[in-house]
């Protein structure tokens, strides 16, 4: 009784819907992020000119796929519904070298802005924050495998087929 007067209270007063909104607007942005990389780290993959690499970022593709999962899961856990993902096609235009930096600069951009997020929800929603520091750790692997790659490939691969 004593928890249903005070989830009656808690809503009457508004206390939460803010942070929960927060919550929701964190996980929907992420959800679609980590959707489109892992649909974008694949095309990438099959246009890879070294096979090691079409395996690499097929791996990445995974689990920016299971970040995905994860994220969609919370967001039903909170009551929200899941957001459109209509992403961009990847050019073909562009040799691997291009896509793999293409590719670094949104990893790496993603991973600046998950502190920011983990940040905005650790208080009310711990579980929330521990599900982005994980991603996060997981963003920060991804763009050193995307530097080794960089740095192991020619800027030119693919380009003077």
């Amino acid at each position: 009784m004593r928890t249903e007067l005070s989830h009656g209270w808690r809503s009457f007063l508004n206390i939460g819907d803010e942070a929960r909104r927060t919550a929701l607007d964190t996980l929907r942005q992420r959800y679609v992020d980590e959707s489109e990389h892992a649909r974008q780290f694949n095309q990438h993959a099959w246009q890879m000119h070294y096979p090691q690499f079409r395996e690499t970022l097929l791996h990445i593709a995974a689990e920016e796929t299971e970040h995905a999962r994860l994220l969609a899961k919370k967001i039903f856990e909170l009551g929200g519904k899941l957001p459109e993902v209509t992403g961009e096609q990847a050019s073909t235009k562009q040799s691997s070298w291009q896509h793999l930096l293409k590719d670094l600069n949104e990893e790496d951009h993603c991973a600046g802005e998950l502190m920011e997020q983990i940040w905005a929800v650790a208080t009310s929603y711990p579980d929330i924050a521990e599900l982005l520091e994980r991603i996060s750790k997981e963003e920060k692997n991804h763009c050193d495998e995307f530097r080794e790659m960089l740095m192991r490939s020619d800027a030119f691969a693919g380009s003077l087929a």
